[in-house]
């Protein structure tokens, strides 16, 4: 229920790429579908986070160590004719209803130049052809420590959102889904905690807004430690919604 949330944190769009690729029309229906059901609220829509553990038929290739391969922005990046379809479907569902966007697995500040480029270069074309759109702010997943342990290459970014899930197995080497490490695999780490602390404080000192998604952000033992870092923004499961909500207000102030 959206009278119950203040937007939609994380819209992810893996499962729209299922076993064929999705063309411009139907990705534009589910975005403009989501943004009119939120209304006013703000939708931050991510761009297609395909490979890791999501493998997508046509699109991801069989690798290695997939985890630190071909992945989010990376993938998009080197397959631009799949990138450019999501894109032109994004400016054009934007004026539908408050939508950002955000692009994961960002690990430089090129890579997050090279995106916004491709979105003004899609919007200048809909211009031309006369095509209703909207830029929307444009952010970045903060989940490769590059990016968190130095956040000034990107003080231009629209928001920062914390991805903590990918961002906790990258700083403690230990893989989200191998139950024989799963121990190590706390966003409590004081490194991890250090590095989310960072990258409030440079949003804070920036004007950038800073959130965090993940699981962390539902889980009501781990809610404290990311307040005490500086986060006023966590985005979770709609069934998490109540729990964290009622783990917040127990926080002392």
């Amino acid at each position: 229920d959206i009278a119950t949330c203040d937007g939609v944190g994380l819209m992810r769009t893996e499962f729209l790429f299922g076993k064929t690729l999705p063309d411009e029309e139907t990705q534009y229906r589910a975005y403009r579908k989501v943004l009119e059901w939120a209304g006013e609220k703000p939708v931050t829509i991510r761009t297609v986070d395909a490979g890791g553990d999501k493998p997508v038929p046509g699109f991801t290739v069989e690798e290695g160590n997939p985890f630190l391969g071909l992945r989010g922005i990376r993938l998009s990046l080197a397959r631009l004719d799949i990138f450019r379809v999501q894109i032109r479907a994004l400016l054009r569902a934007a004026p539908h209803g408050n939508l950002k966007v955000m692009f994961p697995m960002i690990a430089t500040s090129e890579e997050y130049e090279r995106a916004a480029a491709l979105f003004a270069e899609e919007r200048a074309a809909l211009a031309a052809r006369g095509v209703a759109h909207k830029m929307p702010p444009l952010g970045i997943m903060v989940e490769v420590p590059s990016v968190a342990i130095a956040p000034e290459a990107f003080a231009g970014v629209a928001f920062f959102s914390i991805g903590s899930n990918d961002l906790t197995q990258y700083v403690m080497a230990a893989a989200r889904d191998n139950a024989a490490v799963a121990h190590l695999n706390s966003v409590r780490h004081p490194a991890v905690l250090r590095l989310i602390g960072a990258v409030a404080a440079f949003g804070q000192e920036n004007g950038i807004p800073v959130s965090l998604c993940g699981d962390a952000g539902g889980d009501p033992a781990s809610i404290p430690s990311l307040l005490e870092a500086g986060l006023r923004d966590l985005s979770v499961a709609p069934a998490q919604l109540a729990m964290a909500k009622a783990a917040i207000a127990d926080v002392p102030v």
